[in-house]
Parts: C-alpha cells; sequence; structure tokens
C-alpha cells in the first residue's frame, strides 16, 4: 500500500469530449453533421474533495496503490496517449486485483464522482482519464500466462500488445493483438480488435474465450459461453460499457515467422495504386494481412503498403510480385519473426496531440478512391489515411454473432490529423472533417476503436442491428450508466430514433 504527500485536492480541469453527430442506420450511408468538432470544449463538472483521512482509509483496503494528485507518480500516471487531453482525476487507484477494482468502483460511486478505467491508455478521445474523479487503473496488472499444450492465453486487463505478442511468441504462438504495441489488450478486444491475424483468424474478440468481469456492484464474475453469455456477448465488441474486465482468456494459433515489411511508393499515381491494391486484395488468400496509408510529402502524396503473411514464406515472393512489379522506392519485405513484425507496428507509436475519425466503406469504388485521392493531395503534412481491409475470417462471422458488427467484407478507413501548435490543430481538425464529409456517402458504419468523436448516432452506426440487444444488456449490467466513459450505450436509450 502506499499513499504519498496527500493533503486536500482543489484543482480541476475541464475537457469537453463533445460530438460530431451521425444520422443514419447501420447499412445506410452516414450522414454527419457538418459543422466544427467540439470535443475540446469544457464541461462543468465538479471537482472531488477527498480529505486525506478518507484517501488513507482507501488505501488500507487496497493491495494496490492510491495515487492522489501530490504523490510523486501522479503526472505520470495521468497522461494519455492522445495529449491533446489534459485531464486530472482526484484520485488513480493502481489495483493490483479484482478485489481492488471492487473497491475503487464502491468508492466512485458511494461519492457520486465520475470514474474512469485506464488499461493501455490509447482511447481516441482519452476515456482512460477523467476530470475530477476516480480512475481505476489497471496497467499494473498485466501477468500473462501461456498454456501452451490447450493453445489458450491468459492476460490481466493491464497487459499490453507487446507482453502478450512477447509471452505467446516464447511458443511460437500468437492471437490476434493489435498493430501497437503499446496498444492495451482489454480496450482492443472490448471494442472488436483489428489485427495482423485477423483475415486468417478473425478479430481479437473472435479469439476471446472467456473474461473475468467486476461489475458495477463489485461481483466477480466470469463471462464466457457457458457462464453469463449475455455479458460475454456484448462484451466481444461492445466496448467497456458492462463491467471493468480484469482478464482476458485467447485462443492461440500456431505463428512463427512471416513475411513482413512496407512497401513505399514514389509520389503520385495514388488512384492507380489503390485500385491495384484492391486487386491485390482480390487474390490474396487469408493468410495475408495489407493494409494501406497515405501519406502527405514536398513532392506530393505517396502510398505505403505494409503486409504480414503467415503461410509458407516459400509462397511469399509470388503473392508479393504484383505490389513489387508497380516499382516501390522502398521494400523492406521479407522473412522475420512474428513478434519482430508486430513490434515494427506501421502506426504511431509515440504519444502526440491527434484528432483521428473513422468510417467503413463496403467497397473502395472509383469514385471513393478519387475523394481519397483529392483529400490527400490537399493534405497538411500531418495528416494521413490508413485503409484496413476487413476481409478474411473476420467477415466470415455472422453480425449478430457477437456485438462487433463490422462483418460485412469492406475497408475500414481512418483519418488522423496530428499537431504540436494551435495552427498546425485548426489546418489538421479542418482537413480530418472536410475528408470525413467527403467520404460520407459511400460510408456504412463506423469502428467505435478508431472514433475521436462520439455521439450516439455514431454509437448506433457503429453497432446496427446489434444496438437494441446491447441496450438491454447495459440496463441489466449497469442501469445507473456508471460506465459512461465510454462510446456510450445509454440503459435508457429507445432502440430505434
Amino acid at each position: 500500500m502506499a499513499v504519498l504527500n496527500m493533503s486536500l485536492i482543489t484543482r480541476r480541469r475541464f475537457v469537453q469530449q463533445a460530438a460530431f453527430a451521425a444520422a443514419a442506420l447501420y447499412g445506410c450511408p452516414i450522414n454527419l453533421l457538418r459543422g466544427g468538432s467540439r470535443f475540446f470544449e469544457a464541461r462543468g463538472q465538479k471537482a472531488a474533495l477527498l480529505d486525506e483521512a478518507t484517501i488513507r482509509k482507501l488505501a488500507s483496503q487496497i493491495t494496490g496503490h492510491v495515487i492522489p494528485p501530490q504523490a510523486s507518480d501522479y503526472e505520470s500516471l495521468r497522461l494519455v496517449f492522445n495529449r491533446a487531453f489534459d485531464l486530472r482525476p482526484a484520485l488513480i487507484v493502481r489495483c493490483a486485483s479484482s478485489s481492488d477494482v471492487a473497491r475503487g468502483l464502491d468508492f466512485a460511486q458511494s461519492r457520486n464522482l465520475p470514474l474512469a478505467v485506464h488499461g493501455g491508455g490509447h482511447s481516441r478521445l482519452g476515456y482512460g482519464m477523467c476530470d475530477g474523479g476516480v480512475v481505476i487503473d489497471l496497467s499494473a496488472m498485466k501477468r500473462v500466462e501461456v498454456d501452451a499444450g490447450k493453445l489458450v492465453v491468459r492476460a490481466e486487463a493491464g497487459a499490453l500488445v507487446r507482453d502478450l505478442d512477447e509471452a505467446t511468441q516464447r511458443f511460437g504462438l500468437a492471437t490476434t493483438s493489435g498493430g501497437c504495441p503499446t496498444v492495451g489488450i482489454a480496450g482492443l478486444t472490448l471494442g472488436g480488435g483489428e489485427g495482423r491475424l485477423m483475415e486468417k483468424y478473425g478479430a481479437a474478440c473472435d479469439n476471446l474465450l472467456s473474461a473475468q468481469v467486476v461489475t458495477v456492484g463489485g461481483r466477480q464474475v466470469e463471462a464466457s459461453q457457458k457462464s453469463n453469455p449475455d455479458l460475454f456477448w456484448a462484451i466481444r465488441g461492445g466496448g467497456g460499457n458492462f463491467g471493468v474486465v480484469t482478464a482476458l482468456d485467447y485462443q492461440l494459433h500456431p505463428v512463427g515467422e512471416v513475411v513482413s515489411g512496407a512497401l513505399m511508393y514514389p509520389a503520385g499515381r495514388i488512384s492507380e495504386l489503390l485500385q491495384a491494391f484492391v486487386t491485390f486484395l482480390a487474390g490474396a488468400p487469408d493468410e495475408m494481412d495489407a493494409f494501406a496509408q497515405l501519406l502527405p510529402s514536398g513532392q506530393g502524396p505517396r502510398l505505403r503498403i505494409d503486409i504480414c503473411y503467415c503461410g509458407d514464406s516459400r509462397m511469399a515472393n509470388d503473392l508479393v510480385r504484383p505490389l513489387r512489379a508497380l516499382k516501390p522506392r522502398d521494400d523492406s519485405v521479407k522473412v522475420m519473426s512474428y513478434l519482430e513484425a508486430q513490434a515494427a507496428g506501421g502506426f504511431l507509436l509515440a504519444p502526440v496531440a491527434e484528432f483521428q475519425t473513422d468510417l467503413v466503406l463496403w467497397e473502395l469504388s472509383g469514385a471513393a478512391i478519387a475523394a481519397i485521392t483529392t483529400a490527400i493531395k490537399n493534405a497538411p503534412a500531418t495528416c494521413k489515411v490508413i485503409i484496413v481491409p476487413l476481409r478474411g475470417a473476420v467477415s466470415r462471422v455472422a453480425v449478430s454473432d457477437t456485438a462487433f458488427a463490422l462483418r460485412h467484407p469492406g475497408y475500414e478507413v481512418d483519418i488522423t490529423g496530428v499537431w504540436s501548435g494551435p495552427a498546425e490543430k485548426a489546418d489538421a481538425v479542418r482537413w480530418v472533417e472536410a475528408t470525413r464529409d467527403n467520404l460520407q456517402p459511400f460510408a456504412h458504419g463506423v469502428y467505435v476503436n478508431q472514433l475521436g468523436d462520439t455521439s450516439e448516432q455514431l454509437v448506433r452506426a457503429a453497432y446496427g442491428p446489434n444496438y437494441a440487444r446491447l441496450v438491454a444488456i447495459k440496463k441489466k449490467y449497469d442501469p445507473n450508466n456508471v460506465l459512461r466513459l465510454n462510446q456510450n450505450i445509454k440503459p435508457d436509450s429507445p432502440p430505434n430514433s
């Protein structure tokens, strides 16, 4: 137990994470309301006044650590990946067990304090922290245990992608996890979980066998096909709306060496290269993962294709030949360990201030490619577009089998802008919004893990026909919406609106 330099907490800051709006049902184009984003406005939230005796009492009841603002590690622990959010909780409860989680939940609710749950800290909207409330910090709970004989791994909810990969690769095994090593596995999986193995083995949530969950009432339960199957269905895509997940059991698969790397093409030819990318994917086996990044440069927009092939390496050269025929400027594709491929990432690895939003297109039509090409030609230097195909095993699961509803073959399009100062921020946000608006006519959904904006309409668009069932399960497990700092499924939301 540790409580450091405690006194009355008097500081607070306000950050608003409010909404762009959307007006569409799943399967129909999304028509988001146009206009300026408002995710940085202030929200009037009362700061907590917690005296030293109250904090000491809580610290005496847990095996982890209670971190008030005066603690030496408070500043480092409160930071999230998206530095656009500068949030200051009244208290961070750094949990060491499920019992600590239950105590933290009770403490926040008994004092009517806002509650955030922190794992890897990669929420696009900074949801792992809050102003003036209590943070259930799982980052110290990161044990990973592999049962190689049963092809199962159990990971505590504070584990990161790299923790999971390092543990499983010791046995030549892996499961679908994110492409960024510092992403938390819990948030990744609860939102669905895209990764380099999803074409072959499905999304992260498709490989989830069971989870340990602490409900808002403090009960420690298992969620699986046999135990609380409604909760198990909901947490496979429905996010952290239903309880605090403390451990996850995944199915493992044999994965050793892969063929991975990137092909970077000279500036220009974006439309031609994207059409070639679509053609390449149409003939690619499930073992082939590939995504495209469109990047501005001083010479003009460039396209980069990252691949990870988990099949027979002797076939790789033939499979990659169509991409090499397009004459890349740089080609780093080679045989490597899966762990090395994961560590290379291909995404942002260092914290930044950013705004990202997301759309799902069922096809990259000529018109959609033209819109993307025009957008990247006009992009500020700090912006980019990432195109992640949804194909293979992930698209062969029925929409109603899990809460994760993105089962139609298609393309997830992430539109991102980063900044280091106010002028860059304004340009980046304007460009992201404009690009989103121009792609809306082609959109049929969104992926909650990649949304830097929020609204009830966007959440409905993410879950489509699964939304009404999620509302009913939310009402059962969290009727007072205690867990609302997320892409929130409201328990009193009407099934249709």
